[in-house]
């Protein structure tokens, strides 16, 4: 599965990367001073790293399939260095050193490769590389992968999302952008650019040519071919006859609802600028930093859209950037959320948590509905309920949801975690129950307030949905979906519905307070 990151050294050359060392130098000599890979020394920089390792390694494994088929395309093709090169907190100097590292030593690495072609100046690539997020709390990166590569003959396990760049031979943006996220979601095999190509063939009008990129099908059929899920809008198409559709329905929403769940999204979007022409590109994204100070969320409701029936507050406005590559200049990027101009956006893509039947923009607005036909019940002798039903009142719009996907093993993990703000845990009982009544994937819809949300990242509570129930596109609200909502000292199951609206039944609940929040991230 990873034979291309378990081969053992041919040389090996330890590089001191503190103090004096000049990392643009040194790639503009050793690397033809490639953009992605001066990036991987400035994310070594800023985790003060003080050696790197570079050793020369033979192809095995998917780089061997590539070179296979690389060959088929170019006849002259041939891979003239390939080096791993791996980046530490700790000096080394020697292959004794390496026996003293652990995984909290090791920053990232990178496995390049020289690609030459005749008539053709040779070109370096990153074939793949994964490097630690920033070490800040409030950048959020949800179910990071472990990618297992030996240095020195030594298993190590870098924690990260997986960067991949293009070559512009086998593999474009959307190649390399799919694989990073894939290669994730599917642990258990590592998807190679020869897979790739083989569905995106399939699927091609014309002669197929992997340089040219995947157009919206392919990636589709891509996603298709290895189980994924996924809910995707392409907004060139759509905006045809919708000309509003890229403000009713913003990308941002796609890609906050894939990366909360764990699995990300993807953004295409058109170049602009004098000689921009045509050009077009996706990156993928997998995390977001949080900004508890915004002012945005206040300002929206109060001056810019008053009266404007939105209805709540998406916990995405407290998202300052999201985290991502982009294979022209490497990995580990915050993007500012609003950055990439609506009117660039072409195509975006949420991928979905396991066999998740609808996508989290719809999850939201299915418990939205539902709290609403709970306001009624929720002025009980609880001053969180009643703060609660005073800022899900249509002309207050003060309350603020988060949508996740996670499996029932891990809300049931979270509710036995959870104390409160008046240190009371949730009756075991009750786990007993919901153990056997929740089914095995959740659309988990956190409920909370502004100010509490921010501040504490706590929760009043959750609106629980069957992930697994297709939702009937039909009805405004599919009540079929509905299982239960969690908030202070009560849950409320769906009773029965009539011509009168639902009815709920209420079961005492432990958790008498706000809560903290659901977390997966690293």
């Amino acid at each position: 599965m990873d034979a291309h990151r378990s081969v053992g050294p041919s040389s090996v050359k330890y590089v001191d990367v503190s103090n004096s060392f000049s990392a643009l130098d040194f790639v503009d000599d050793e690397f033809g001073g490639n953009q992605a890979v001066k990036r991987c020394f400035s994310l070594s920089h800023s985790f003060r790293g003080k050696t790197l390792i570079i050793e020369d390694i033979p192809s095995a494994g998917i780089i061997d399939e590539e070179h296979i088929e690389l060959l088929q395309i170019n006849s002259g093709y041939e891979c003239k260095d390939l080096k791993r090169l791996s980046f530490w907190r700790t000096r080394i100097g020697s292959p004794d050193g390496i026996e003293h590292q652990t995984n909290d030593d090791l920053i990232g690495y990178a496995i390049l490769k020289l690609d030459h072609l005749p008539g053709k100046a040779d070109k370096w690539h990153i074939f793949e590389a994964a490097f630690k997020k920033y070490e800040h709390e409030h950048n959020c990166v949800p179910c990071p992968g472990n990618y297992n590569v030996n240095i020195l003959d030594k298993r190590f396990t870098a924690k990260a999302i997986l960067y991949c760049q293009q070559n512009g031979l086998n593999k474009a943006c959307a190649h390399v952008a799919l694989r990073s996220l894939l290669s994730r979601l599917i642990p258990q095999q590592d998807i190679s650019y020869k897979q790739l190509n083989e569905i995106a063939a399939q699927y091609s009008a014309s002669p197929y040519r992997p340089a040219d990129g995947l157009n919206i099908q392919q990636m589709q059929e891509v996603l298709k071919a290895f189980g994924v899920k996924y809910a995707d809008l392409d907004y060139d198409k759509i905006s045809k006859y919708d000309p509003a559709i890229r403000t009713a329905i913003p990308y941002q929403k796609y890609l906050y609802a894939g990366i909360e769940s764990g699995c990300g999204g993807l953004l295409g979007f058109s170049m602009s600028g004098p000689q921009a022409k045509d050009g077009r590109h996706i990156i993928p994204f997998y995390g977001h930093t949080f900004n508890k100070d915004t002012w945005a969320p206040d300002a929206d409701v109060n001056y810019f859209n008053i009266g404007g029936g939105v209805g709540y507050i998406p916990s995405e406005v407290w998202t300052s950037s999201f985290l991502g590559h982009d294979d022209n200049f490497g990995p580990n990027f915050c993007v500012p959320r609003l950055y990439v101009s609506p009117e660039q956006v072409q195509y975006v893509v949420e991928l979905k948590r396991g066999s998740a039947q609808y996508g989290g923009i719809v999850a939201e607005a299915q418990a939205l509905q539902f709290l609403y036909s709970l306001n009624p019940q929720l002025n009980l002798q609880n001053v969180w309920l009643k703060r609660l039903q005073y800022c899900s009142l249509p002309h207050v719009q003060q309350v603020v949801l988060r949508a996740i996907c996670i499996s029932r093993e891990e809300y049931i993990s979270h509710l036995e975690s959870l104390t409160d703000w008046d240190n009371q845990t949730e009756s075991a009982n009750i786990i007993d129950v919901l153990i056997k009544y929740l089914p095995e994937l959740l659309w988990v819809v956190e409920v909370s307030i502004p100010h509490l949300f921010p501040a504490n990242e706590h929760k009043l509570g959750e609106i629980l949905l069957n992930a697994l129930q297709a939702r009937d596109s039909k009805k405004s609200i599919d009540y079929k979906l509905f299982m239960l909502a969690r908030f202070p000292a009560k849950y409320f199951l769906l009773d029965s519905v009539n011509q009168h609206g639902p009815s709920f039944l209420m079961i005492p609940s432990q958790l008498i307070s706000h809560t903290p929040v659901f977390r997966t991230t690293q």
